[in-house]
């Protein structure tokens, strides 16, 4: 009975991926309004993000809200504009869940090359993926699976402000005591 669950919730998630535009579970990166968000689903614990401007925020989505038994949260991000950017999924760790879902991505995205991952004590795998739209970062923990779709539009503007912080801080050295 579990490989039934655990394969409806892959095809639950991953069946609309070969769009050209990234919905999931009713939510399209890139044009879903926080307003239209709000009508499906409950928004909790409103945060923003760490490097960010005070109007990109995130909420967190009980698993619940999804109908889905083994999806734990999803943090929703929204830009300046209220628009939603990125996707995260948390799943309980699993190395099959994780495998699973690696394998139905491979099959629907192109996958990043990236140097060899070197586990680490905590992070024990991760793997990227992405299309023309959509960046997706599959990082399996012995804490959980952490599953992201971010709009590549949203991962450039969101990019940017770190960026111009690095730059500043690099550009004005700390002066000794």
């Amino acid at each position: 009975m579990n490989i039934i669950k655990k394969i409806a919730l892959l095809l639950c998630l991953l069946s609309p991926l070969s769009q050209a535009e990234t919905t999931l579970f009713g939510l399209t990166l890139g044009k879903s309004t926080r307003q239209e968000v709000e009508q499906t689903y409950t928004l909790q614990d409103k945060n923003t993000a760490s490097g960010l401007p005070d109007s990109w925020n995130y909420y967190v989505v009980d698993g619940e809200q999804f109908n889905e038994p083994l999806l734990k949260r999803a943090a929703l991000y929204f830009d300046n504009t209220q628009t939603l950017g990125r996707i995260n999924f948390t799943f309980p760790s699993s190395l099959e869940k994780y495998k699973a879902l690696e394998e139905q991505l491979s099959r629907q995205y192109p996958r990043i090359k990236m140097a060899p991952f070197v586990s680490e004590p905590l992070r024990l795998d991760k793997t990227e993926f992405q299309n023309d739209t959509t960046h997706i970062r599959l990082e399996y923990n012995v804490y959980n699976i952490l599953l992201s779709f971010t709009d590549l539009k949203y991962r450039a503007i969101e990019k940017k402000p770190i960026a111009e912080l690095k730059a500043l801080e690099a550009n004005n050295p700390k002066k000794e005591p």
